[in-house]
């Protein structure tokens, strides 16, 4: 169970520009989009997010804070 403290992701954004992070004890808005979180981790590269979520059995999110990169895809 991770004990970190829930916030916005408006805050998480400013904390956290153009980063990675992964989120425990997430939220959605009325508009099924993530609205806070508990950061667990957070990384300028997308990789060691990954392998740190790979210890965790809750259920967990990634966000990245910055403009999406024109090499990424994203599929929901």
């Amino acid at each position: 169970m991770v004990k970190s403290k829930v916030e916005s992701l408006i805050s998480i954004r400013k904390r956290f520009p153009k980063e990675w992070v992964l989120l425990a004890n997430y939220e959605f808005d009325k508009m099924n989009q993530l609205s806070r979180g508990a950061v667990i981790a957070h990384s300028k590269k997308r990789d060691p997010i990954y392998k740190e979520q790979m210890k965790y059995k809750e259920p967990l999110a990634i966000d990245y804070t910055g403009p999406i990169p024109k090499d990424l895809v994203v599929m929901f």
